[in-house]
């Protein structure tokens, strides 16, 4: 198929330049919709519930931000991007690293972010060529979303 002027033009534009992409509870339910997000500036809230014999009790998980610690992962078959949020609270720690795209690493809950971003509308805008080459640089907590910053790498 070959390489496009205009893709060369578009790609050296994004190169090294911080896209700012806002991700709200309502894409976050789309993927993990027996949670809800709640967004405050720096900190996270992950409500749920989780069943006990024939109760169902709600837990509330907390976590501050950590703006520089994100991660990337690009093997063979498995592509994702996410952040690391810090752990406050750890109420219900266990019910949401029981759900695919959570895991914990010490102090620190990863949250795969990929198939969320996925649901953007910039995700659609964005050429096949470089999806693959997306990386998040940092992220913020603001009140009512969470902003990831992207960049395309070469």
């Amino acid at each position: 198929m070959g390489i496009f002027k205009e893709d060369l033009i578009n790609l050296g534009n994004l190169i090294d330049t911080e896209v700012e992409v806002k991700l709200t509870p309502k894409e976050f339910r789309e993927v993990y919709p027996d949670l809800e997000f709640v967004f405050e500036n720096g900190l996270l809230r992950i409500r749920g519930s989780r069943r006990f014999l024939f109760l169902k009790r709600s837990f509330e998980l907390r976590g501050r931000e950590d703006p520089d610690r994100v991660y990337t992962v690009k093997e063979f078959e498995t592509k994702d991007f996410g952040v690391y949020v810090q752990i406050v609270s750890r109420d219900g720690i266990g019910e949401v690293l029981k759900r695919k795209g959570f895991s914990s690493e010490g102090d620190h809950l990863r949250i795969s972010l990929l198939p969320v971003f996925k649901r953007t509308e910039v995700y659609g805008s964005i050429p096949d060529t470089f999806r693959e080459r997306l990386k998040p640089t940092r992220y913020r907590i603001r009140d009512g979303f969470l902003s990831l910053f992207i960049t395309v790498t070469k």
